[in-house]
């Protein structure tokens, strides 16, 4: 007959094997989930921020250009389905659980220990918030404007896109901010992007070795300041060229819509 004794040994040891257990199954989907995390940042978003940028410098080459380049973008549906399906899926796994690693990291451990793996870490953490804020605000100026219709005028946008115009109009009324706010986004995405990749190399055992690991970061930081480069040469592209002021017809940012008196519209 077993006693109590050795009840209690077996049950314990039972318990501290499924805890064990369950642990060692946290851990493996931990480990996935931060490899996809890492893959989807780089690979299918990494590669969308180039095309889209090395489509917004069309800027440079004025109004028209840069608004037959967004027509053609937009005038087969298709497109519609793989940015649904290769940029917002991805995009929001990429973005909920990068918040989440936010919220359970040691945000101390900088001070603690203070060095440049640590800072780097640090700001790749700060700028994940930074470019979540940014994609909310240029989502709403683009994609939301949009889908709403709110853009759409049968005098001045018939196709209801957005266009050299509009974007000029907000980018070079200082008052409105929207330069200061797209010049901070696309140095966070340039920063965040090109931090990614350094580790991407780790995280996937790409990069072994100290020699490996700083050819990659000499790559990561070229790649960096090249997004950095595109993103301001197509934002220089709206100072450059004269435009009629896009006063938006409808939604939140009309002149009598709820945001309307802020854009200091002055038609």
């Amino acid at each position: 007959m077993l006693s109590m004794d050795g009840f209690d040994a077996r049950f314990s040891r039972t318990m501290s094997t499924e805890a064990v257990a369950n642990s060692q199954v946290a851990t493996n989907y931990a480990w996935v989930a931060k490899r996809i995390h890492s893959f989807v940042g780089v690979v299918p978003l990494g590669v969308y921020v180039v095309l889209h940028l090395a489509r917004n410098v069309s800027t440079l080459a004025g109004p028209q250009a840069f608004d037959e380049a967004v027509r053609r973008t937009w005038s087969h549906p298709v497109n519609y389905l793989w940015v649904a399906l290769l940029v917002y899926l991805p995009l929001l796994f990429h973005a909920g659980y990068g918040f989440w690693l936010v919220l359970k990291s040691d945000h101390t451990n900088v001070f603690r220990h203070f060095n440049l793996e640590n800072v780097r870490f640090a700001f790749q953490r700060l700028s994940a918030l930074g470019v979540l804020g940014f994609l909310f605000a240029h989502i709403f100026l683009t994609r939301v404007q949009v889908a709403f219709g709110w853009l759409q005028d049968d005098k001045i946008n018939p196709s209801g896109q957005v266009t050299y115009d509009y974007f000029a109009t907000h980018m070079t009324d200082w008052s409105k901010g929207t330069a200061i706010v797209y010049a901070l986004g696309i140095l966070g995405v340039a920063y965040h992007l090109a931090n990614g990749i350094s580790t991407f190399g780790i995280s996937w055992g790409i990069t072994i070795g100290k020699k490996s690991i700083q050819r990659t970061q000499i790559v990561a930081l070229l790649f960096g300041l090249f997004i950095l480069a595109l993103g301001y040469a197509a934002v220089v592209g709206f100072f450059l060229y004269d435009f009629k002021e896009f006063v938006t017809p409808h939604g939140p940012l009309s002149p009598t819509g709820i945001f309307g008196p802020l854009m200091h519209y002055k038609q």
